[in-house]
């Protein structure tokens, strides 16, 4: 369990992209009035926008880690 809360804290992201993915999935192959290609549609953007999100994230929070402190 520490290892997920810990995935969790790491790429939030990530994370919550996947979420919402799942749930469109889910919701899909629940519902006929939802067409297969939209939701295709939307899971891909959702989880390429959520990888791009949290690559900036983490690449700002590298910067600000190796930067000097002005005095």
């Amino acid at each position: 369990m520490r290892k997920i809360k810990a995935f969790v804290y790491n790429h939030p992201v990530r994370v919550s992209a996947w979420v919402t993915s799942t749930v469109a999935l889910v919701l899909s192959a629940i519902s006929s009035d939802i067409p297969t290609e939209a939701a295709a549609v939307f899971i891909l953007s959702t989880l390429g926008l959520g990888e791009f999100a949290q690559r900036a994230e983490n690449k700002k929070t590298d910067e600000a880690l190796f930067t000097e402190i002005p005095e």
